[in-house]
């Protein structure tokens, strides 16, 4: 197949997952409209005092994964610290509602329209970061856990499960070897990627402060860890489910951790809503602004002369 042939592929490809997302939020937004949304904004009137807080580290918790997410790019040589980076990585938020994780082909095809990288290299970058992610959540969870047995283990156990899964990362790379799957040993067992996984944590002691800071007033027993191994919990069970945006399974799995801290029902719908409403479906407009504009940017031109990556 020649190059130009290649483009013209690779152009009404973009058209159609383009529409094929517009359809899938339209529907998303219609669903949402009919929900009881309302009723969570009439909820908020009595706490409005906590609003700016909540949004703030949801804002924080967004911010952190696109810093985590164009540190891992700049590793595979893709220039991303820069405002169409940014947006680049902001995009992936217009895709909340795509089932499977498939939001996340979004970045990679921003920095390509952009001409910052091969489609290959931007994929293999997208996938280092999804691991780094997932990694970061589980390690998470994990230490939260141990800090309610004992406050002095929390620290300790999030450190093991991250270096434990950076060691098999590493010792996996070498059967990967040969496949598209492939990352270089050293990629693994560097402090810089100890650190995006920090930075990923990060990203989700926001996440989880946000849901707190929204449900401390309630009637129960919540506690900041509690609140945010739940949050934790709830948005992994999303993701393993493939729902669409985890819609339906992380409001359930929320709801029912407030309901194990003994919030009463009638708070939890309510608080369920408000949460997600700062975390999930205000990002989704914000996400297409970002899309909308990395399309306007970009290119489909010769690459961009990459930065200098650092040693993987």
């Amino acid at each position: 197949m020649t190059d130009s042939a290649n483009k013209w592929t690779m152009h009404r490809s973009r058209i159609a997952a383009f529409a094929l997302l517009g359809v899938v939020t339209a529907y998303g937004v219609y669903q949402f409209a009919g929900g009881e949304w309302r009723v969570a904004l009439e909820s908020w009137r009595g706490r409005v005092h906590v609003l700016p807080l909540v949004l703030v580290l949801a804002a924080l918790d967004v911010g952190l994964e696109m810093f985590a997410a164009m540190w891992v790019y700049e590793r595979f040589g893709i220039r991303a610290f820069d405002g169409r980076g940014a947006l680049a990585s902001l995009a992936i938020r217009a895709g909340l509602l795509l089932p499977a994780q498939l939001n996340r082909l979004i970045r990679p095809d921003g920095f390509v329209r952009l001409g910052r990288g091969e489609m290959t290299r931007c994929l293999e970058a997208e996938g280092a970061t999804f691991v780094l992610d997932t990694l970061s959540v589980l390690a998470l969870i994990v230490g939260l856990a141990a800090w309610r047995l004992n406050p002095m283990l929390g620290p300790a156990a999030f450190l093991a499960v991250a270096l434990t899964g950076l060691a098999v990362g590493r010792f996996a790379s070498g059967w990967l070897e040969g496949t598209r799957f492939a990352l270089p040993a050293e990629f693994w067992w560097r402090p810089s990627t100890l650190g995006i996984v920090a930075v990923e944590a990060g990203c989700w002691l926001a996440h989880g402060a946000a849901f707190w800071v929204l449900v401390r007033g309630l009637p129960g027993g919540v506690g900041a860890v509690e609140a945010i191994l739940g949050s934790a919990v709830a948005s992994v069970l999303g993701a393993v489910s493939g729902a669409p945006g985890g819609v339906g399974v992380v409001d359930g799995v929320l709801g029912a951790s407030l309901h194990w801290m003994e919030v009463p029902g009638e708070h939890m719908a309510l608080a369920v809503l408000g949460f997600r409403l700062a975390s999930f479906w205000l990002w989704i407009p914000i996400g297409w602004i970002a899309l909308v504009l990395t399309r306007r940017g970009g290119t489909n031109s010769s690459v961009e002369v990459a930065v200098e990556p650092e040693p993987l």
